[in-house]
Parts: structure tokens; C-alpha cells; sequence
């Protein structure tokens, strides 16, 4: 999956890739969780890469992988990532009890916190890979490739504005939203000129799933982790309000 979403021109792939991944659970290590083997077999992908959701609570929870997330033994391959989940759900992941307007720390909230307290950031770029570039797309004969070409759909003439003008003041939560509204499109885009070249080795693409979490009611006091890593700045706020496992692309 991982290669066929950075195949193509720069505007035809995947602006980043994320996975699951719960290998980690304490007491265990770099290697011992096989983290090692996942920054090798991603080492040179040309996309930005993160964890959507990490945390594993088989054991007692003390986040000991923070430490290697963003040392720079891995940050020049992954941008961080997401500590599933925020509000406790019927899965025991929850950092935070949410109940009506109030929200209660966990012992887990306080075992993150102190987990970056301790990380600092990584110096520098952190080793981040400036040469990684798009892999070419597959014919269509190959495996779990069953397209006829890649094509995108133009942008809706409507929206064009929206790429000089801005898209205006947000409604928040309390607007009609927008999911069904817009125009669709009736013209095909014409393919950009970006590179397709890539040394990255898919044959270990890792994930994993997990149910999300309802989330917490908008307008909360959320407690402040005081998170060291700068790329996680919104790490558990983001899984609760977004979807725990979602990624854009």
C-alpha cells in the first residue's frame, strides 16, 4: 500500500503516509519491538511518515517509547505521531475521563507527560531526508494494481477560487458543515511533472487497526501535556477531534 500511495507525479500521490502500530509495549526497546526493522524498510520513502496511532497498554503504560520516536535514530525517516486515544472508551486506551463539561487526568496521562518531560528535540533537522523522491506507478497487471490509468479528477470550477481567495471564516462546530455541499468534477486533471524515482523497500509495510474513540464534546478545559517534541504538538488532541485512525491523503 505504502508504494502505490507516493507513485506518480507530485501531484498525483499522497502528500503523507501514516500506519498503526502497537509493537511497542512496555518493557521493551528499539529493537526488541522490531522498530529497527521499520526504519529500515522505510528508510528513503519519499513521503512524510508518522505513526497514526501508537500506545500499546498490554502492560503498564509508561510511554517508554517517546524516547525512541524522536531520537534521531528514527526522525530521519518519521515525523512522530499520534498517541491513541484522549478520552477513555470501552478499549481502556484513554489518557483522560471526559464526563459531561469536566475532564479527570489518568494515570496514563501523567505517564505520557512524564515521557516527554524527559525527550528532548531532536537537534537540528533531526536527519530528515532531502533526496527522497516518487516511486513509479505499476502497470496494471501488477498485484493489488487493478487500475487503468491515473488520472484525477479536475478541481470543481467553483472551488478554484478557494486556492487564491482563501476559504473564509470557518463555522466551527456549531455551523451546518459542509460534507454535502460543493459541485463535483466533470473534466480530468492534467498530470503534473513530478520525478518518480525511489530506493524505499515496501516488501514490510506494517499496520494495524483499532476502533476510534467517540471523542470528547468541543468547548472542553483540556489539560496541557507540556509536549517537548515540537512535530506532536497536537498528538492526543488530534486523534480525539479527527478520527484516531484517520489519515488524509
Amino acid at each position: 500500500m505504502a508504494q502505490y500511495m507516493n507513485c506518480g507525479t507530485d501531484d498525483e500521490r499522497s502528500d503523507f503516509f501514516a500506519f498503526n502500530d502497537y509493537s511497542w509495549c512496555d518493557p521493551s526497546s528499539f529493537t526488541t519491538s522490531g522498530w529497527d526493522q521499520k526504519v529500515k524498510n522505510f528508510t528513503g520513502y519519499g513521503l512524510p511518515l508518522f505513526l497514526s496511532e501508537y500506545g500499546c497498554n498490554t502492560n503498564k503504560r509508561k510511554f517508554e517509547e517517546v524516547a525512541a520516536l524522536y531520537d534521531e535514530k528514527m526522525t530521519g525517516v518519521y515525523s512522530g505521531g499520534l498517541v491513541y486515544e484522549y478520552s477513555q472508551e470501552s478499549s481502556n486506551y484513554g489518557l483522560v475521563k471526559v464526563s459531561s463539561d469536566s475532564v479527570k487526568t489518568l494515570d496514563d496521562f501523567d505517564a505520557l507527560k512524564s515521557a516527554f518531560d524527559k525527550t528532548d528535540n531532536p537537534s537540528g533537522s533531526g536527519g530528515y531526508n532531502k533526496t527522497g523522491g516518487a516511486n513509479p506507478c505499476p502497470a496494471k497487471d501488477s498485484p493489488n494494481w487493478n487500475v487503468d490509468d491515473d488520472d484525477l479528477p479536475s478541481i470543481p470550477e467553483p472551488a478554484k477560487k478557494y486556492m487564491t481567495e482563501g476559504a473564509g471564516k470557518g463555522d466551527g462546530f456549531k455551523g451546518k458543515g459542509s460534507q454535502n455541499a460543493g459541485t463535483t468534477s466533470t473534466g480530468t486533471a492534467k498530470p503534473g511533472s513530478g520525478s518518480a524515482s525511489s530506493s524505499y523497500d515496501s516488501s514490510s509495510d506494517s499496520s494495524s487497526t483499532s476502533s476510534s474513540s467517540a471523542g470528547a464534546a468541543a468547548g472542553l478545559q483540556i489539560p496541557s501535556l507540556t509536549l517537548a517534541p515540537v512535530v506532536v504538538g497536537l498528538v492526543t488532541v488530534a486523534s480525539t477531534l479527527f478520527g484516531a485512525g484517520m489519515v488524509l491523503v
